[in-house]
């Protein structure tokens, strides 16, 4: 019976939940919804799903970590809840409508929720767009169900991780979402209209991006005269985004990219296009971040155009300069003599500034106890006891590390995996529990 499976954790859907914790991953009931919009955890939909925790909630939507019972395995699912318009009462799953608010507005709101859910459809196979499943309407509102993403935001790595992420690691990043957005370009003409920190997730597993959020999608023809709705992010929207009939095309998701990759090398915002069209300017990225090139600082500048006629066209191009910037720093970079030597130095915290030679092939455990851990880091105490393990392998020429603790390792903002080894090309920067204990990893030439 279905119903029986209402016991499970919101988090993990294991067995071992009681009514305030589970002991099998921690979570704590203090943590579930809380919002009169949500559904209670343990609500069945559609006689297969079963509702987990929020894992986000937003103006239009809520998603929830859920659990197919068919398949017996983990999904998420968008539930169309409007604020202002719809609310829940009594703890009914039935979504109530705001009279006040508008039924005409909550309708079609909920027919542009579903057809966010047919544009990702079609987008099923472009890698790096999340993967639809199923639509269907229960509740008296909408839901679409996903493939569950494990990882974080753009935004919120960058805001973990500062200006230390690796400018080629950004460029990585953004040139993969760039291609992708490139593809959805050419082959549908689809638009997506919202690319921001927020849109980009980066999984736990791999480092791979995604592209979320297609609720502003628009797909445009080329030959018709269209009006688009203004649905924008100050910071991130080019111009012509701000009007109903701005024409809009493939360059405003350019722009778009482009402001995105300026934060994400930054951390800071650039100035609203309304703010810039009234003269307000931004500071170039090569005068922010000296490892990054005046090829790649110029590519923004020219995508950055206000007037989208001189702008960068195609994400194709932009995707192409940025790299090739990378590839023309790499190139200048003087050859390396000598006799390589692995090395790991402490970047932050009480104990900044050792430097330690490494040995090849040899496991090196880092954590706080002075009788299991070659390295001891007392930085803070919850840094475990054996918290990660690294090793050098010398005819890989690349760095192995193993996440061994109960607060986790972190490589560029993304939570490494509890025992998995993880392949890295010197330099590697990591984390251990948090930013007060930064480590870098590195080759050095004698």
């Amino acid at each position: 019976m279905l119903t029986e499976l209402k016991g499970l954790c919101p988090n993990c859907f294991g067995t071992g939940f009681t009514e305030a914790f589970c002991p099998d991953c921690g979570y704590s009931l203090g943590e579930v919804n809380g919002q009169d919009r949500a559904l209670p955890a343990g609500t069945i939909l559609f006689n297969r799903y079963l509702v987990g925790r929020v894992l986000g909630i937003g103006g239009f939507g809520i998603t929830y970590k859920a659990y197919d019972t068919l398949y017996r395995s983990v999904c998420a699912v968008k539930e169309y809840a409007p604020e202002g318009l719809a609310y829940r009462s009594g703890g009914s799953v039935t979504m109530q409508i705001n009279t006040a608010g508008g039924p005409d507005r909550y309708r079609h709101g909920m027919q542009r929720f579903i057809e966010e859910a047919q544009i990702l459809k079609q987008l099923e196979n472009v890698p790096a767009v999340v993967k639809i499943y199923e639509c269907f309407k229960e509740n008296q509102t909408a839901y679409f169900v996903m493939e569950y993403l494990d990882g974080s935001n753009l935004r919120s790595v960058v805001k973990a991780m500062g200006n230390t992420i690796a400018g080629s690691d950004i460029t990585d990043i953004v040139a993969q979402i760039g291609r992708t957005m490139d593809v959805i370009h050419r082959s549908t003409g689809i638009l997506h209209r919202d690319i921001t920190p927020d849109n980009i997730y980066i999984l736990n597993e791999g480092g791979a991006p995604r592209i979320l959020d297609f609720g502003s999608a628009k797909q445009v023809s080329m030959k018709d005269k269209q009006e688009f709705s203004v649905e924008l992010k100050r910071g991130f929207a080019p111009p012509e985004q701000y009007s109903r009939t701005g024409k809009q095309g493939a360059y405003s998701d350019v722009y778009a990219l482009a402001t995105t990759y300026y934060y994400a090398l930054t951390g800071q915002m650039l100035p609203d296009a309304l703010d810039r069209l009234g003269g307000v300017s931004y500071t170039p990225l090569y005068q922010l971040r000296p490892d990054v090139s005046r090829k790649i600082s110029d590519a923004v500048v020219w995508v950055l155009e206000l007037n989208y006629k001189g702008r960068t066209q195609t994400m194709g191009q932009f995707v192409d300069e940025i790299q090739e910037g990378v590839h023309r720093e790499q190139e200048i970079r003087p050859a390396r003599t000598g006799t390589a030597v692995p090395y790991m130095e402490v970047l932050t915290g009480r104990t900044a500034g050792p430097r330690w030679n490494l040995p090849s092939n040899v496991e090196i455990r880092l954590g706080r106890s002075p009788i299991k851990c070659n390295i001891i880091l007392t930085d803070d105490p919850q840094i475990s006891k054996v918290h990660c393990v690294l090793i050098y392998d010398r005819d890989a020429g690349e760095f192995l590390l193993q996440d061994m603790s109960t607060n986790h390792t972190y490589v560029n903002g993304v939570q490494l995996e509890k025992y998995a080894v993880y392949r890295y090309k010197p330099e590697l920067e990591f984390m251990l529990a948090g930013p007060q204990c930064m480590v870098k990893a590195g080759i050095s030439y004698e």
